[in-house]
């Protein structure tokens, strides 16, 4: 949940009343950590997959020369690249791990804002990229069954809490238009075009 750590309990109550889940008895502990990381599985296609790793400032400081790294499983072997972050691999002993810093001029990860006016929230700083990977040597990898996520994220050289359930889809993906809307459009563009035909 990408809200401020002072509040996370109150907004994780609300959540689970909403969804009507069980509220976790006790409580999960807070992270008392001062990013957040969101990983996000933006593509899954034939020949290749792409993440949206975001990084989320709530403290009051910047970090300067920050970096982050991510320990994969076995799909490692299919990383390509990483665009707004300079990312590499790093071999033994950290194998299946993607080592990632702010490219030049952008190495300052700016502290969390005031929103417009006080009715507004705060916002935090952020930085993001995408993250490339091909399926060409990992081809039955399974990125809706939580293939697609690291295995370890690090920041600053801290260990950082993982959700124990996998996020899905947060939204329902609308589906092809049926035959049945199809052939409705079709008729409704050749009415319109008969009657604007014999108005002339």
């Amino acid at each position: 949940m990408l809200v401020p750590f002072d509040n996370r309990t109150a907004k994780a109550r609300a959540w689970a009343k909403i969804k009507h889940w069980r509220v976790p008895n006790p409580m999960p502990c807070g992270d008392n950590c001062g990013v957040s990381i969101n990983w996000h599985v933006m593509n899954n296609y034939k020949s290749g997959w792409s993440v949206r790793m975001t990084i989320f400032n709530w403290q009051d400081y910047t970090f300067k020369n920050w970096f982050a790294a991510v320990k994969m499983g076995e799909h490692y072997g299919g990383y390509e690249n990483v665009y707004s972050f300079n990312g590499t691999r790093l071999d033994a002993p950290f194998n299946n791990t993607i080592f990632m810093q702010a490219l030049p001029g952008l190495e300052f990860l700016e502290p969390i804002t005031d929103g417009r006016t006080s009715a507004y929230p705060r916002l935090p700083g952020k930085q993001q990229s995408v993250i490339s990977f091909k399926k060409k040597d990992v081809p039955n990898i399974n990125i809706p069954k939580g293939g697609g996520f690291p295995k370890r994220v690090y920041f600053d050289g801290e260990e950082c809490a993982l959700p124990h359930k996998l996020p899905s889809s947060a939204r329902r993906r609308a589906g092809a238009p049926s035959l049945l809307q199809a052939v409705t459009g079709v008729v409704l563009v050749m009415i319109v075009a008969l009657v604007d035909s014999s108005c002339l």
